[in-house]
C-alpha cells in the first residue's frame, strides 16, 4: 500500500496539517499509520466529513458558565469536538486589523505563542491566540505599553490588577497635564505669531512681569556651560532651551556695553522667589524684530531705534534690555528667529 506524510495529505486535502494528526489520532483515517511522531496515511484514503458543517448548536451564556471558569472564546474550544479553525498572518490581519511586523514584536517579548506548522514553520493562529489578541488590544486601548502588558500576566488576582490599574491611571493623568501644558505653549507661540505678523518693529508700553533669574552665563554660544548652568535648571520633558533663556544687553547714552545670558522663570511659577535676582520689570517699551539667530548687529539696531523712539516720547531708559526668543522659523541654511524685546522704563 502506497501511503502519504501528513502534510502531503494536508496540502491534496487542503487543510492544516495539524487537523491531518487530528482525524488520525481519532481514527477517522482508516490503515492510517504513526511512525514516531509522524502520521502516515494510505494514498487512496478519502477525506473525513467535517461535521463542523452540521453542527448548528447554539450555546447560551450559561451553558458556558456550567462547564467552569473558562474563558468565553475558549470554553467553545473545548466543549468542540475539532479542533478551533487555524488562522495565518493574512487572516489576522485581515479579522483584528493587527500586522505582521506588530504579531512579531508580541511573539519576541513573550504575549504570544503562535504554533508553526510542520511542513512551512508559518505562524498558525488558534482560537486561544485570537483571544489573547483581542486582550491585548483591550488593554491598549487604556494605554499599556506592550511591556506593561507583560506585568499584568505575572498578576494572578484582583488585587495586583487594581493596583496595575491605578498605577496607569496616575500615569495617564501626568501625561494629560503635560498636554494641557503644552496645549499652552502652543497657544502663546501661535498668539506671538500672529501678533508678530502685524505688529513688527511696532514700539508700544507694555507691563513686563517679574522673572526670576535662576542662573547667568556669558553668552549663547557658550555651550560647554549649557549642561552645569542651564539644563539643570529644567524639565528636559517640559521645558525647551530657548524660551526659558534671555539675552540682557546694558547700555548707556554712548551705546551697547555689554550682555550676558539668564535662565529665568516666571515670577509666579519659580519655587524660590522670595530671594535671588531678578528682572527690571514694570513698565517698558515693547517691540519685536526677526533676524538671523547669528546676527551680532542685533544690539546696534535695537539701541538705535529704541533711541530715535526716546527723544520723540521724551522718554528715559533704565539701561538695559531684555531679549527673548518668541518664535523659530526654520530654514536650511539658517534659522530666523522672531524675538520680542523689552526695554524698561524709568
Amino acid at each position: 500500500m502506497d501511503y502519504l506524510t501528513a502534510v502531503e495529505t494536508a496540502k491534496k486535502w487542503n487543510v492544516s496539517s495539524r487537523m491531518i494528526a487530528y482525524y488520525c489520532e481519532n481514527g477517522r483515517i482508516k490503515g492510517a499509520v504513526k511512525k514516531g511522531k509522524s502520521w502516515l496515511v494510505p494514498a487512496s484514503a478519502e477525506k473525513p466529513v467535517d461535521k463542523r458543517h452540521f453542527k448548528k448548536t447554539v450555546k447560551t451564556k450559561d451553558d458556558r458558565i456550567e462547564k467552569g471558569n473558562e474563558d468565553l472564546f475558549t470554553a467553545d474550544d473545548r466543549e468542540s469536538d475539532f479542533p478551533s479553525a487555524v488562522y495565518h498572518t493574512k487572516d489576522v490581519f485581515r479579522y483584528l486589523g493587527f500586522t505582521r511586523e506588530t504579531l512579531r514584536y508580541y511573539e519576541e517579548i513573550g504575549l504570544l505563542n503562535p504554533k508553526r506548522s510542520q511542513g512551512s514553520q508559518y505562524r498558525e493562529f488558534d482560537l486561544y491566540d485570537m483571544s489573547r489578541l483581542m486582550s491585548i488590544d483591550f488593554y491598549k486601548k487604556r494605554g499599556f505599553s506592550p511591556v506593561e502588558m507583560k506585568e499584568l500576566l505575572r498578576e494572578t488576582g484582583t488585587e495586583g490588577y487594581d493596583r496595575l490599574l491605578e498605577h496607569q491611571l496616575d500615569r495617564l493623568q501626568e501625561q494629560i497635564i503635560r498636554l494641557q501644558e503644552m496645549q499652552e505653549q502652543l497657544k502663546e507661540t501661535k498668539d506671538f505669531c500672529r501678533e508678530a505678523v502685524y505688529g513688527e518693529g511696532k514700539f508700544e508700553v507694555r507691563e513686563l512681569k517679574p522673572y526670576y533669574v535662576r542662573e547667568a552665563f556669558p553668552e549663547v554660544g557658550s555651550f560647554e556651560e549649557y549642561q552645569k548652568k542651564v539644563l539643570r535648571h529644567l524639565d528636559p520633558e517640559r521645558e525647551d532651551i530657548l524660551s526659558n533663556v534671555v539675552r540682557a544687553v546694558t547700555f548707556d547714552d554712548s551705546g551697547y556695553k555689554g550682555s550676558e545670558m539668564y535662565v529665568v522663570k516666571p515670577a509666579e511659577k519659580a519655587d524660590n522667589t522670595g530671594r535671588g535676582m531678578f528682572l527690571e520689570h514694570g513698565k517698558c517699551l515693547h517691540t519685536t524684530l526677526l533676524a538671523d539667530n547669528n546676527d551680532t548687529s542685533i544690539p546696534e539696531k535695537m539701541f538705535r531705534s529704541c533711541h530715535e523712539w526716546a527723544l520723540r516720547q521724551q522718554a528715559a531708559f533704565r539701561g538695559m534690555v531684555y531679549i527673548f526668543v518668541r518664535l523659530v522659523m526654520l530654514n536650511e541654511r539658517v534659522d530666523r528667529h522672531f524675538y520680542e524685546v523689552w526695554i524698561p522704563l524709568k
